[in-house]
Formats: structure tokens, sequence, C-alpha cells
């Protein structure tokens, strides 16, 4: 028995390596109606687990990658609230918290990410939410007394102003360009924040503003989001270990709004972390054979050792097959010998 993880389904790779026909095909995968043509694209046939290799010229149609669902980690995942108010008569007054704890808060959902090496990319559909830390100033809507909330913060200045924030339902989407991964790290500055403003109950930031030598200046309510808002550069990344994959992504989006005499900056800053089953990752496969030659290339991180194995024969043992493996910042290369008529290739990753 192997020992390790077997790459199956999506992740496995079988070759043959012979002259057939259109039945022969048939037999071997296990799939109706392939047309036998030597130019042919073998998707269907990678679906299932088999590629066939016909005079030893291949024409492939690699499996697309699919969006992987990462799960937010609570208890790795974190952003603090920072920011300020200013006007032209205040000046610049720094947010303070209203409590312990109450400008920090844990995030759970889910990221969706496609995963396609050398590139990972954030289409949409991602769900990021804050959880409520505490009850906090102003109500909902800005008004007098306190309600849950993600955040609470407050500006207090004896006779000059006071002041209550309270972050309330904050939700996010990510989307992306793709991003070029360079052993596992990625440029988090591609990434795109958008407030999921159509859910219900509707995030904001409900305030309450108090100038109390100037009351014609008090104002509440509650700060609607602003949209989308691009995340500052750092590096985040991508890890394979354990059969777990696992993403790390640095937080730093700021929001600015004016309300009334008043500029008001939200900062955010953290990191997020979740993680998929390895199994998850739907590997992209490329093959070629040159010269009696065998070449394997597929998409991998640091974490998990690759063998090559092979089998004459479906059905029989596997065992691990001699050739070269090189390993670049995304992919793993192996070449070896093209040996018999019909050869059998799969891909073993141990954690």
């Amino acid at each position: 028995m192997n020992k390790g993880r077997s790459l199956c389904g999506p992740q496995s790779l079988a070759i043959s390596v012979l002259q057939s026909s259109k039945s022969g095909l048939d037999r071997l995968c296990g799939c109706a109606n392939l047309p036998a043509k030597a130019n042919m694209k073998f998707k269907k046939l990678i679906d299932c687990g088999v590629l066939i290799f016909i005079g030893l010229h291949v024409q492939v149609q690699p499996v697309d990658a699919g969006t992987v669902t990462f799960t937010i980690d609570p208890t790795r995942s974190s952003i603090a609230l920072s920011g300020s108010i200013s006007n032209a008569s205040l000046g610049t007054l720094p947010l303070k918290q209203q409590g312990a704890g109450s400008l920090t808060t844990t995030y759970t959902g889910s990221i969706m990410a496609d995963l396609t090496p050398p590139y990972i990319d954030f289409p949409g559909g991602s769900l990021i939410l804050a959880n409520t830390n505490g009850t906090w100033k102003p109500a909902v809507g800005g008004g007098s007394g306190s309600a849950p909330a993600d955040y609470g913060a407050e500006i207090i200045e004896s006779e000059v102003i006071t002041a209550y924030f309270a972050d309330r339902n904050l939700r996010y989407d990510v989307t992306s360009a793709p991003a070029a991964l360079t052993n596992g790290d990625f440029n988090s500055g591609l990434l795109v924040f958008s407030d999921l403003t159509n859910m219900t109950p509707a995030p904001g930031t409900d305030y309450s503003i108090t100038i109390p030598l100037e009351p014609a200046h008090d104002t509440n309510g509650t700060l609607s989001p602003s949209g989308s808002t691009s995340n500052a550069p750092n590096s985040a990344y991508l890890t394979n270990t354990g059969g777990q994959l696992t993403l790390v992504v640095p937080i730093n989006i700021t929001n600015d709004s004016m309300k009334s005499a008043y500029d008001i900056e939200l900062i955010r800053t953290g990191t997020v972390v979740a993680t998929a089953p390895a199994s998850a990752w739907p590997l992209t496969l490329s093959a070629s054979v040159q010269g009696g030659q065998v070449t394997l290339t597929w998409p991998s991180f640091p974490g998990p050792t690759f063998t090559v194995q092979t089998t004459p024969t479906l059905g029989t043992n596997w065992t691990n097959a001699t050739g070269v493996a090189t390993v670049q910042a995304n992919t793993t290369t192996w070449t070896g010998p093209a040996t018999n008529t019909m050869q059998f290739y799969r891909i073993n990753a141990a954690f």
C-alpha cells in the first residue's frame, strides 16, 4: 500500500503510450463515443482519470482549475479599527476605544479563490464577516443609548467634542486580477474589498457627534459603506502543508467619509487566515513525449513530497518511476524514459 495521499480524481494523471483503435480507447477509459483522432483533445479522457498518447503525439486540454472555497479561521483572523475625525476648527483627533477590546474583532466566513499556478485570483462570491465584539454607543441609527456592534470607538475632549462610532453588520467580498505566485507568496495589494450592501441588515457605521460650544454642528446618523476599497500592498501567501491549504491575507483598507463639516477616516488593519483541504485544489496537468522521454508537469507548492509512480497495466501494483524531477517556484517537472508501448503514470503526494 502506498504511503502518503494519492492524488486522485482531478489530481491524478494516468498516461498510456499505445497504438490503438477507437474501441481500445473506449475499453481503457470506460467512456463511449470518443473520436479516434491522433490530434484529439483529451478533456473527456482526463475526466476519467486516463490520458492517452496515440503514436507518441499528444494534444492535451487539461482539466480546468476550479474555485476553491477557503473557510476563515476566527481564531487566527482579526482586524483592528483606527482612524480620526477632522475639520478646520477641531484639527485632527484620533479614534479611541470605548472599552477594552472595542477596536478589534475576529472574522468568520469564506473566501473564494481560483488556483491556477503560477497565478491565484479571487473571482468574487466571498463572504468575510465581522463578529460582534460588544455593546457600544451610539444606538442603531446614531441615536442615544447603545447596541451590539462589531467595533466601538469614541473621541472625548472636554468642552470640545464628544463623538461615538459603532460599526455594525460589516461584510465584505474580495476580488482581484490574477496575482503571480512566487513560492506561494503573492501581492495582497491586488485585492479589492467590497462592502456587501445588498444584505440585510445593511452594514454601516452609526455615529453621534456633539460639539458643546457649537450645538449647530451636532450631527448623528449612519455612514453607509463607500463601496470598493483596494488593499494596501503587502505579502500574502498560500501554503500546502499536512494535507491543508492555508491562505494568509494581510488587510489594510481605508474609508473616508464627509458628514457635515467633518472628515471621518476609518482604517482597518489585520490578517485573515483561511483554510481548505488540499484535495480541494484542482490541479492542471500537462504531459509530452519526445525522443523516448515522458515529461510530466504539475503545479506545486512547498510542503508535499511528490513521487511519480507507474504501472504497465491498470489493476496491478504501482512502482516508483525512474526519472528526474525539477522543482521550480510553482511547478514540478518530471522526465523519465518511455519504456513500453503502454504505460500508466500517477503522481503521489506525501505530506
